[in-house]
């Protein structure tokens, strides 16, 4: 394309140079993904079970015992070392509990015909409520 300037005839190249926005904009993208999963995080560490041990079966009348914090999600409701209790309830017991205790860790027992969405429920309130550690465990047998 060629322009007039004062009588002179000018020709050039008058398009935006573009390579520098890309190179900007991909250099953010490339950020923001390195950043963001280390910014979001807040899950729960979930270590993998090992396989091949001998005691592979644990019977739930072993594992109780009056210092173990148990909740058992039922399709009933839920039960707080064999008490049953409310969701709102859990949360005040369990925080309660835990702070009086040196080991944090509570035992989930999820019944089979129990949604997934009610245990991750009381996965979160034991999570909320001060507990480090959290177990799954499964009763054979239900």
């Amino acid at each position: 394309m060629s322009v007039t300037k004062k009588g002179q005839l000018v020709s050039g190249n008058t398009e935006a140079n573009i390579t520098p926005l890309a190179d900007v904009t991909t250099t953010l993208i490339v950020v923001f993904l390195i950043t963001m999963p280390a910014i979001m995080w807040n899950g729960i560490q979930v270590n993998q079970a090992e396989a091949g041990t001998e005691n592979a079966i644990i019977q739930p009348k072993d594992v109780q015992d009056e210092d173990m914090l148990t909740v058992s999600v039922l399709p009933e409701g839920n039960d707080l070392n064999g008490v049953q209790v409310t969701v709102a309830e859990l949360e005040q017991e369990l925080t309660w509990r835990l702070a009086m205790r040196e080991d944090k860790t509570v035992v989930i027992i999820p019944h089979d015909e129990v949604s997934l969405g009610r245990v991750v429920e009381v996965l979160d309130v034991a999570k909320m409520s001060g507990a480090e550690s959290l177990a799954l465990l499964n009763e054979i047998g239900r």
